[in-house]
């Protein structure tokens, strides 16, 4: 019965982290964008970026295996905390368990490397630098940039700076380029779609930092080589 009920009320836990997250990052980047000048001018500028993100997740890579204790590929719930206990991240069980939840993106029950980065990158963000250089003192002034880079991406596109990105936002940024022939709707609407993870017709930062991730190179890496080593 005790298994039951805790199957019936992890949709409820899964939800309430997501809400309480999704305030808290969203009331981060309002911070950020009323304290640093932006970033990038157009979509092209960011596009010509992803070279420099694929480079910084191959840092990135390193630190996600010593984490993952087992070898598995995963980052449990246990790893976790103790990832975020070497990380001197503040939080109390139940706070871990929340971010467990909300960086768990595909539901996997388990952080796999594309999660990983999204929920460095949402500590660097919510607890300051001091993060990125727990990580890795060698790489930290890398990370920071890639996660600067990330972060500042995701306020290009969102206009109104509520923390959620709408479909109407990505077209106009993507056709502001006088210059350019406007992009064709189903394009941006195919580009939407691949963002907005959980399809509720929005996308928040952990889902736009998931998508970009693989749009960088890294998973066509990863996908590459398995297929190589399989029969």
């Amino acid at each position: 019965m005790g298994i039951v009920a805790s199957i019936c009320m992890e949709p409820i836990k899964r939800r309430r982290a997501e809400k309480d997250l999704d305030e808290k990052v969203a009331e981060a980047l309002r911070e950020r964008a009323r304290s640093r000048q932006r970033t990038f001018r157009s979509v092209n500028s960011i596009t010509m970026r992803l070279p420099t993100f694929k480079d910084g997740l191959r840092d990135i890579k390193d630190v996600f295996d010593q984490y993952d204790e087992d070898s598995d590929g995963t980052i449990d719930n246990e790893e976790l905390r103790r990832c975020l206990g070497k990380l001197e991240v503040q939080m109390s069980d139940r706070e871990a368990d929340d971010v467990h939840r909300y960086c768990d993106i595909d539901s996997r029950n388990g952080i796999q490397f594309q999660e990983f980065v999204v929920l460095l990158c949402l500590m660097y963000l919510l607890f300051g630098p001091d993060v990125t250089r727990r990580v890795s003192e060698f790489e930290s002034a890398k990370l920071n940039y890639v996660f600067d880079e990330l972060i500042d991406a995701f306020l290009f596109f969102d206009k109104d700076g509520d923390g959620k990105m709408k479909r109407k936002d990505v077209t106009q940024r993507m056709n502001e380029a006088s210059h350019q022939e406007r992009t064709p709707s189903h394009i941006t609407a195919q580009l939407f779609k691949e963002m907005d993870i959980n399809r509720n017709g929005k996308v928040n930062l952990k889902e736009f930092l998931y998508s970009i991730i693989r749009w960088a190179g890294h998973e066509t890496e990863d996908d590459a080589s398995n297929e190589e080593g399989s029969p």
